[in-house]
C-alpha cells in the first residue's frame, strides 16, 4: 500500500477521503501489544457519512491477558480459531488506500498497525519505508483535538473516548469494541474539528491543520509532564514530542 505523507498537503479538509482506525490488543504498549480485534470506517470529511466497511478479530499468537480481556471482553477463546493479522493484510491496504488515517488516539493505533506490518513481514503503510514508521506517523487525532477544546479539567479519564462522546451526546453503544469505537470516533472528529476552528480559524489545508495538531500536541505534551512531575509520577512515553 502506498501512503504518501504529503500527498494530501495541499488538499482541503472537507471532502477529505479518510480511514478512521481502532484497535483492540492484548496491552498499552503499542510497541509490544498485539491486535485482537481492528475496525475500519470510511468518511469524506464535513459530509457526516460515515461507514463500517470493515470489522474482524484476530489470533495474537499470545495469551490475552487478564486485564485486556477485562476492558475489551475478548478472551482466548473467542479468537483461538481466528486469522492472524498478517492474513487480513492485503483486505486491509485496500480499505487504507488513498485515505488519510484517523483515529482517537493517533500515534498509539499507527503505533500498532505498524508493528503487526513489521511482525508480518510487510512493509508499513508509508512511502518512506526505509524510515522507522513511528516517527511518520501523520493523520487527524481525535484525544489532540479533544484536549484542545475540553481544556478545562484534566485526569480521571476526562478526555477518554467515552467521556469525550458522553459530553457530545455521541452514543457510544458497546464501549471497547472496535467497530463502536471507530464509528464513534468518525462522528466526533467531524464535532471536534467545528468546534477547533471556531477556536482557531479556518484551517484552508491539510498542512495547516496538520501543522496545528502537531504543535499543539506537543504543548499538550509539555503541560502534561508538568502535571505529572507535580504529583511525583514518571512517564516516558511522548510520541508527539519525541518522534
Amino acid at each position: 500500500m502506498r501512503y504518501n505523507v504529503t500527498e494530501y498537503a495541499n488538499s482541503q479538509l472537507y471532502g477529505l477521503p479518510v480511514a478512521v482506525i481502532d484497535f483492540e490488543t492484548t496491552g498499552v504498549d503499542p510497541h509490544l501489544c498485539r491486535a485482537v480485534e481492528v475496525a475500519i470506517v470510511h468518511l469524506e470529511l464535513g459530509k457526516a457519512n460515515p461507514e463500517v466497511v470493515y470489522k474482524s478479530r484476530f489470533n495474537p499468537g499470545i495469551p490475552i491477558p487478564e486485564g485486556a480481556s477485562d476492558i475489551h471482553g475478548i478472551k482466548d477463546e473467542d479468537v483461538v480459531d481466528e486469522p492472524f493479522f498478517g492474513d487480513a493484510i492485503e483486505e486491509i491496504n485496500v480499505l487504507l488506500e488513498g485515505r488519510v488515517l484517523a483515529a482517537y488516539n493517533l500515534p498509539f493505533d499507527w503505533t500498532v498497525l505498524n508493528c503487526e506490518y513489521r511482525r508480518s513481514g510487510r512493509w508499513h503503510p508509508t512511502e518512506r519505508d526505509r524510515l522507522d514508521f513511528g516517527h511518520q506517523f501523520f493523520g487527524l487525532c481525535g484525544l489532540v483535538m479533544a484536549r484542545e477544546v475540553d481544556n478545562y479539567s484534566r485526569g480521571r479519564g476526562f478526555h477518554k473516548l467515552s467521556s469525550v462522546c458522553e459530553r457530545r451526546g455521541i452514543d457510544l453503544g458497546n464501549a471497547h469494541s472496535a467497530d463502536a469505537d471507530s464509528l464513534a470516533t468518525a462522528e466526533l472528529l467531524e464535532l471536534l474539528l467545528r468546534e477547533v476552528t471556531d477556536i482557531k480559524g479556518k484551517f484552508p489545508t491539510v498542512r495547516d491543520f496538520w501543522a496545528w495538531q502537531r504543535c499543539a500536541a506537543m504543548g499538550q505534551e509539555r503541560g502534561l509532564r508538568d502535571w505529572l512531575r507535580g504529583k511525583g509520577i514518571e512517564n516516558d512515553v511522548w510520541p508527539w514530542t519525541d518522534y
